[in-house]
């Protein structure tokens, strides 16, 4: 009995080991399988965003149109790489330096000038704007201050399309119109960046405050010594997301800028469409340009991008 008792534990032992290592290799079946898949759905991630970048990049710099449009279809690498020549003289005459560039009204520098100094004066207006409105959502103990911020909310839901002919009428109002202001103005604020730094501040602990009363720190000095240093991720990232927006917005300064002095980037490139004669390696190399300083800034500001994701749950 003893003996047919260890047998068959034996056997036991046998059949648990045998089917700990099936499910340890199925196991590594299955993250092999997951690996691989998410390996592919990152290769194909990356082709789709690339690709198209790849092909602006390597066709600003041919020779002439003919060229591009000559090795467009069958795709091969001859369509991304300009085998038959390089040349500078597209972003010479994007950039408008050059005789025959200005003539023609092409002027890119002076264009990545306006959309810079805007952003940046967009991004000082709104930390300064948001950044106290989010403080007083956040921070501040204040009776139904939900139903303010719903109604905050509650216009980020409305297109801009909606609402551009009240804001022309508004700025036209302010004798800004045609000016370098109406780039500015309409958006010192913004509901979404409120939203975004709101939920922000709420991860702070609500001690540090308490413990700046009790040293006899008002709120303007809890909010620029205490929430504001704390922050920086956060207010980096929004930075970035308000400097992208601002910087590719094409439809309001579409509107409200019909001076060619002081059209931004986006519309500048908009304007070298013409079908009396495109030069598409002109208008190829403007459209890298004015991507370069969104990919730069972004891979600059990628480690507070994240960081700021992380700690705050932000979904940008």
């Amino acid at each position: 009995m003893t003996r047919y008792s260890i047998s068959q534990d034996t056997r036991l032992s046998a059949d648990v080991i045998k089917h700990a290592k099936q499910a340890q290799r199925k196991k590594i079946v299955i993250n092999i399988l997951s690996s691989m898949v998410t390996f592919i759905i990152y290769i194909v991630i990356t082709i789709v965003f690339v690709t198209p970048f790849i092909y602006l990049l390597g066709n600003s710099f041919r020779v002439n149109s003919q060229s591009i449009w000559g090795n467009l279809f069958p795709v091969s690498w001859k369509s991304f790489i300009p085998y038959d020549g390089v040349t500078l003289k597209n972003y010479i005459q994007a950039l408008g330096l050059d005789v025959v560039s200005r003539g023609f009204g092409m002027n890119m520098s002076r264009a990545l000038w306006i959309s810079l100094a805007s952003a940046t004066c967009v991004i000082i207006s709104s930390l300064i704007f948001n950044t106290c409105a989010a403080y007083f959502f956040a921070r501040l103990k204040f009776p139904r201050k939900n139903i303010l911020l719903v109604y905050v909310l509650a216009t980020m839901m409305i297109p801009q399309q909606v609402v551009i002919v009240p804001l022309f009428l508004v700025v036209r109002s302010l004798g800004i119109i045609n000016t370098f202001w109406a780039l500015v103005i309409p958006w010192y604020s913004s509901p979404f960046i409120v939203f975004l730094l709101t939920q922000y501040f709420a991860t702070l602990p609500y001690e540090l405050d308490e413990a700046a009363i009790m040293d006899g720190a008002n709120l303007l000095q809890i909010l620029y010594l205490i929430v504001v240093p704390n922050s920086l991720p956060g207010l980096l990232t929004v930075s970035l997301l308000e400097f992208q927006f601002i910087w590719n917005e094409f439809y309001w300064p579409l509107v409200a800028v019909t001076n060619r002095e002081l059209q931004p980037v986006q519309v500048h490139i908009a304007a070298q469409f013409t079908e009396r004669d495109p030069q598409w390696g002109r208008v190829f190399s403007a459209m890298v340009l004015a991507s370069a300083p969104i990919i730069l800034i972004f891979m600059m500001a990628q480690k507070y991008f994240f960081q700021s994701t992380a700690i705050s749950g932000i979904k940008g």
